[in-house]
Formats: structure tokens, C-alpha cells, sequence
């Protein structure tokens, strides 16, 4: 059986410093794909969370209900 493999990738902003370093801060967003073809977009990073909690849910139900 193949599973659904959901991710959320959360999204950061280079900023760069002096000496040529980089810092990598958080934008508060991010976007949620699937291996079913599932992408929410750009969306909040609690919302793209939610969205992935539900996404596994809702696949989880469906292979209980056709097995």
C-alpha cells in the first residue's frame, strides 16, 4: 500500500550580514504539500499546520472506510 506523504514547508527570508553570513528568519508562512497532489499555497504557518492535520485525517478515514 502506498501512503500519502504530507509536508509542510515552512518559508524563510535571507538576511544578509557583514562578513558574508547569512541568518535565515521566519516569515510566519508556509505551504502544504502531498504526494496525492494536495498544495495549499501560500497560507500562515498554524493554518498550513491545521491543514495538514486534516489532510492526514481525511486520508487516514478514506483507507479505513475502503478497506
Amino acid at each position: 500500500m502506498v501512503e500519502h506523504t504530507t509536508v509542510v514547508h515552512g518559508i524563510t527570508r535571507n538576511k544578509p550580514h557583514r562578513g558574508g553570513w547569512t541568518e535565515h528568519e521566519p516569515t510566519g508562512r508556509a505551504v502544504v504539500r502531498c504526494t496525492c497532489g494536495l498544495d495549499s499555497g501560500i497560507v500562515a504557518e498554524t493554518q498550513a499546520v491545521q491543514i495538514a492535520d486534516d489532510h492526514r485525517r481525511t486520508a487516514a478515514e478514506a483507507r479505513v472506510v475502503t478497506a
